[in-house]
């Protein structure tokens, strides 16, 4: 026996051994949950980065035709790797739980695009109210007395022009701009700064700190839509089920493999058209179908010509 074996195999070598591998184990454990976490972590900004970055129509073709390549495949494994003659004895099976499935599945996409609509038209909304309320909190300093007046004006008009330069391109990317949140707070001090000479002063500074907290709400939406209303759970449930549908109809046995080929490729291109819909309008500051700040240039355009 030579030393080296001797060596190997003492008890200490052995416990030595031991111990060295649980700790490679929790390393490499760490070293993983710590990557997924990361990836967890920066997987909204990389999302919205590249939906920014990449206009709409391009995405929605690569989509389709990656989708159509998924169902063609699907079936092309389906038909290799399984019996077509078996698949057909028991077509009225696979039906019946593609049928059950499917009624689930087309609920499920139903309640999503329902709710993305519903807050891109609620989104699209606040933008055209918080413009308004700017404006009217304008007509307000204009009709204040004069050093009130031009204060207040001063600050909507840099609130109008810092969220339409600098808030857009941050809600672009799922982020708040401290920018504008200043200047929210330097229209804030209306309320404690403002000198109420008469009973008409007052009145028009009441209104002006609603139109002030309005802002606030309308800002509040705007920044809640930009990270997006799909839960990450709902996305795996929606992209697997889409998968589990296009696997059911690879496994139907059909006669006509050509046939065959052309409606799992339609449907999975179907599908997938549906998901980019639901994206597109659950990212609604990126793409081609972004909601834009015309609303706050139009009103700076006023203000330049209604000092």
């Amino acid at each position: 026996m030579s030393p080296t074996s001797c060596h190997c195999s003492t008890p200490q070598y052995q416990t030595a051994r031991r111990h060295y591998s649980a700790i490679r184990h929790t390393v490499k454990f760490r070293l993983t949950r710590d990557a997924f976490l990361y990836i967890l972590r920066i997987h909204p900004l990389m999302i919205h980065d590249f939906l920014n970055n990449l206009p709409n129509i391009p995405l929605a073709l690569a989509i389709l035709l990656l989708c159509a390549l998924i169902g063609l495949a699907s079936v092309w494994l389906a038909r290799r790797l399984l019996d077509v003659e078996m698949l057909r004895e028991h077509n009225d099976l696979i039906g019946y739980i593609y049928q059950m499935l499917g009624v689930v599945y087309a609920v499920m996409l139903a309640f999503a695009v329902f709710l993305v609509w519903e807050q891109y038209d609620a989104t699209s909304a606040a933008v055209e109210r918080e413009a308004n309320a700017l404006v009217s909190l304008y007509n307000i300093g204009r009709a204040l007395p004069a050093e009130t007046g031009a204060t207040l004006k001063s600050d909507v008009i840099n609130y109008a022009r810092v969220a339409a330069n600098d808030e857009w391109a941050q809600m672009a990317m799922a982020r708040a701009s401290d920018a504008t949140a200043k200047a929210l707070q330097q229209l804030t001090r209306f309320e404690r700064d403002a000198q109420v000479t008469d009973a008409r002063a007052e009145i028009l500074v009441a209104q002006g700190v609603e139109h002030i907290e309005a802002l606030n709400a309308f800002r509040r939406l705007r920044l809640q839509a930009s990270r997006g209303q799909i839960p990450r759970p709902m996305w795996v449930l929606l992209l697997g089920g889409g998968l589990f549908m296009v696997g059911f109809t690879a496994i139907l046995g059909a006669k006509n493999a050509r046939l065959h080929y052309t409606l799992t490729a339609l449907l999975a291109m179907g599908l997938g058209f549906t998901l980019f819909i639901i994206l597109a309008l659950d990212t609604p500051y990126t793409g081609s179908f972004a909601i834009t700040p015309e609303p706050f240039q139009a009103a700076l355009e006023m203000f330049a010509t209604q000092p």
